[in-house]
């Protein structure tokens, strides 16, 4: 527990530290908006009709 309190307190003070937390919050923000959207707009039901579609076209072809 003291090193993992020790970790956050080096990465706090370092510049390096805050700039990978500021990059790690920046793409829990950005999937949360991915995933927002495609509860959303329903874009499931669009990814999996193409996915039909593609594995489709390609059983098609192989056979």
């Amino acid at each position: 527990m003291k090193s993992m309190k020790n970790l956050i307190v080096r990465l706090v003070r370092e510049e390096e530290g805050a700039a990978a937390t500021e990059y790690a919050i920046l793409a829990a923000l950005i999937a949360s908006a991915v995933a927002l959207a495609v509860a959303a707009f329903d874009l499931d039901g669009i990814f999996t009709d193409v996915s039909t579609h593609i594995k489709g076209k390609i059983s098609a072809a192989v056979n």
